[in-house]
């Protein structure tokens, strides 16, 4: 009777799996349907926020210009007011000119100027030559004591006038060197009108200021 019972439990257990079967509520694997993995799309970058127009280190020209209507200045210096930007980029012959935006915060219109392209080209490489063969300005110093003799003074400010006409700037100062006897403010002030005489055609840059022992001023070519 045990013996049946167990075969009675296990005919039902057998029963009950294949009615789920059969009603569909709990299919296989291989028939169950799976979802693909969810994919976030990125939307991309605003053209307007995130692209930025170069920067440019000359002014505005031809295309460049974003004005629709401009004051136009023609090779003969003759002004012309609101002038459709596309209608004058067809006039002028752009093998010789630059139309060039001289003006972009004029009202009510940008003034736009032509320019001859070969007399632009020449101006600009002379401006490079002339930076490139400019003598750095250099800051040179020039020292000697209170107590210096004439010889010595005249001697030590045209050495400084030597590095002024090389374009460079000189500074000088006056100190107490060592051994030195000290000197009062009047001989201090002779010293001083000594120098300035002596350096009168060049440019004072930082007048005498004297800060403790010391005694310092600037010059620079004019």
């Amino acid at each position: 009777m045990f013996r049946c019972q167990r075969v009675l439990q296990s005919c039902v257990r057998r029963y009950s799996s294949i009615a789920e079967l059969l009603s569909g509520r709990n299919p296989p694997l291989a028939q169950r349907t799976v979802r693909p993995p969810t994919t976030r799309i990125l939307k991309p970058p605003s053209s307007e926020q995130d692209i930025k127009p170069i920067a440019l280190k000359r002014p505005r020209r031809d295309e460049e210009i974003e004005a629709r209507f401009i004051t136009f200045v023609d090779e003969q210096g003759t002004v012309h007011s609101r002038c459709r930007l596309s209608q004058v980029l067809r006039q002028f012959d752009r093998t010789q000119y630059f139309l060039v935006e001289v003006d972009p915060s004029a009202r009510p219109n940008p003034v736009c100027r032509l320019f001859d392209k070969k007399a632009m080209f020449e101006k600009e490489k002379t401006k490079k030559r002339n930076k490139t063969t400019a003598p750095d300005s250099v800051l040179k110093e020039v020292m000697f004591g209170w107590n210096v003799s004439a010889h010595d003074m005249e001697h030590k400010l045209n050495k400084a006038c030597q590095f002024l006409e090389k374009g460079n700037r000189v500074k000088v100062d006056i100190v107490y060197k060592k051994g030195q006897n000290r000197v009062d403010k009047a001989t201090q002030q002779e010293v001083i009108k000594s120098v300035t005489n002596f350096m009168d055609k060049y440019k004072l840059a930082k007048v005498p200021a004297i800060n403790g022992q010391t005694c310092t001023m600037q010059y620079e070519n004019k």
